[in-house]
């Protein structure tokens, strides 16, 4: 994976919770909803963070660094 894609599936997943969000708020659950939204956004952050170490040795491997 790199950079770019990183960052397309970080912007995806937090779409996703935006959608929800935005559901949510029109079901009149607004307490609920942004509970939610940021249970779903730090659940996002948390899958990116674990697939940072990858990351970066793809980097390194790119540009020949160990």
């Amino acid at each position: 994976m790199y950079p770019s894609l990183f960052q397309e599936r970080l912007n995806r997943s937090l779409m996703v919770c935006q959608d929800k969000f935005e559901a949510a708020k029109l079901q009149k659950m607004k307490t609920d909803a942004t509970n939610e939204l940021e249970s779903c956004v730090n659940r996002s952050i948390d899958d990116s963070i674990r697939v940072l170490p990858h990351l970066v040795e793809q980097i390194k491997s790119t540009i020949n660094m160990k």
